[in-house]
C-alpha cells in the first residue's frame, strides 16, 4: 500500500477498523465524521515514524508490509515508513544516532551495539532461530554441518561473522580450506564439491530457480541461535513514547499473522519494490523461513515473543568469542507486551 494515501480513504479505513475492533454494539458512540467549523470530515490523527530495514524488501520483511498494506499500522494511528536497506546501510547506527525510530538489527547487533556505547532495546523478534547456514549442493555427502566442518572441503565463509566463529569453536579439528564469501553464486554452483555460507531465504532459493539442488545446515546446529531480525528503538524512545511502541508491536504481530497465513499478495507488493527477486522467489522464501518464525515456543507466548534465557546464551556466547566484554543483564535488553501469557 502506498503510504501517501487520499485522506479520506485513510479516514474509511480508520473508520473500519475501529467499528471491527469494537463490534456492532450500537451503544458504543464513535468519533464524529465531519467538522461542524468547517463542515469537512474530520481526519485522525496520525504519527509519523520510520522504520528502516537492514536489507531490500524479501520475506524476511513480509509481516511488516503486510501490516502496512492492510492498514493495521494506521488501525493504530501510525504512519509508518518502511525504508529498505542494503549491504552499506548501517541500519543499528541509524536507529541509535535518532535518524530513526524504528530498525531490524540482529540480535548479535544489539550487543555489540550496546558494547560500544549504544542503547537498543528489541520489541519485537520476526526470527527465533537463526537464518543463517551453510548450504552444500544436494550430491554432497555430508549430512550434518560438524560432519561438514570436520572434513578438508571447500567452504565459502565471512570469517569475523560471530556465526563462523562459533562454529569453528565448536567443531575443530577440521581441515577446511577457506575461501572469502562472494555474492557472486556462479563459482558455487560451478563446483559440486563447495560449501558456502547463505540466508535461507536467498542464496538456496536463487539456485533452486537456476536448476542448482543444494541442502541447507543452519547455524543454529551448533548451538549459536540468536534471535535476528529484531525490531529495535532507542530505550529513550522507548521510554518516552511506551504506548506508541506497544502499538507498533501490536500491529506488526498482526502483519505477520497475516502474511504466515497468506504470503503471496504481499510478496507482489515486495516484488514490485525489489526487482532483483521474482514472485516465485519470493513464495519459496516465505515457504522456507515459515519454521524460523513460527514454533512452539511462539504458539505459548505469541509470535516475535522473547525469552531472558535466549539472550541470556546469546550474552554468554559472545563474550566467549571476545565480541563483547561485558555481559548485561538480559532483562535489560528486551521488552515484550503483545498480551502474551508470559512475557519472559
Amino acid at each position: 500500500m502506498n503510504s501517501n494515501l487520499p485522506r479520506a480513504l485513510l479516514l474509511a479505513l480508520f473508520a473500519n477498523t475501529v467499528i471491527a475492533l469494537l463490534g456492532c454494539d450500537g451503544d458504543v458512540p464513535l468519533p464524529p465524521s465531519t467538522d461542524s467549523a468547517q463542515g469537512g470530515a474530520v481526519i485522525p490523527e496520525f504519527t509519523n515514524v520510520k522504520l528502516q530495514l537492514n536489507w531490500v524488501a524479501e520475506p524476511e520483511f513480509g509481516g511488516f508490509y503486510a501490516a502496512q498494506e492492510k492498514a493495521l499500522y494506521q488501525a493504530e494511528g501510525l504512519q509508518v515508513e518502511l525504508i529498505q536497506g542494503g549491504p552499506s546501510v548501517p541500519a543499528p547506527q541509524l536507529v541509535a544516532s535518532g535518524k530513526v525510530e524504528f530498525a531490524i538489527v540482529a540480535g548479535s547487533q544489539l550487543l555489540e551495539l550496546r558494547e560500544q556505547g549504544g542503547d537498543l532495546v528489541a520489541l519485537y523478534a520476526v526470527y527465533q532461530g537463526n537464518p543463517m547456514g551453510v548450504m552444500v549442493h544436494e550430491a554432497s555427502p555430508y549430512q550434518t554441518l560438524r560432519e561438514l566442518w570436520e572434513s578438508d572441503a571447500t567452504v565459502a565463509f565471512e570469517q569475523g561473522l560471530a556465526d563462523f566463529r562459533w562454529i569453528t569453536k565448536s567443531f575443530p579439528g577440521g581441515h577446511l580450506k577457506l575461501v572469502p564469501y562472494s555474492a557472486n553464486l556462479a563459482q558455487f554452483a560451478s563446483d559440486p564439491t563447495m560449501a558456502a555460507q547463505c540466508f535461507i531465504t536467498s542464496e538456496p532459493v536463487t539456485l533452486a530457480l537456476q536448476g542448482v539442488k543444494t541442502r541447507v545446515f543452519l547455524v543454529g546446529e551448533s548451538g549459536f541461535d540468536p534471535y535476528n531480525q529484531v525490531l529495535v528503538t532507542t530505550r529513550a524512545y522507548y521510554d518516552s513514547h511506551t504506548d506508541l511502541c506497544q502499538k507498533m508491536v501490536r500491529a506488526t504481530a498482526a502483519g505477520w499473522r497475516a502474511y504466515l497465513d497468506t504470503p503471496e499478495p504481499f510478496n507482489a507488493v515486495m516484488t514490485r519494490l525489489n526487482a532483483g527477486m521474482s514472485l516465485d522467489a519470493m513464495n519459496r522464501g516465505a515457504a522456507l523461513q515459515r519454521v524460523l518464525v513460527e514454533n512452539d515456543e511462539t504458539k505459548r507466548i505469541g509470535l516475535g515473543g522473547m525469552r531472558a534465557v535466549r539472550w541470556q546464551t546469546t550474552i554468554d556466547q559472545l563474550n566467549e568469542l571476545g565480541a563483547i566484554k561485558t555481559r548485561p543483564d538480559p532483562t535489560t535488553l528486551f521488552v515484550w507486551d503483545n498480551e502474551a501469557p508470559t512475557a519472559r
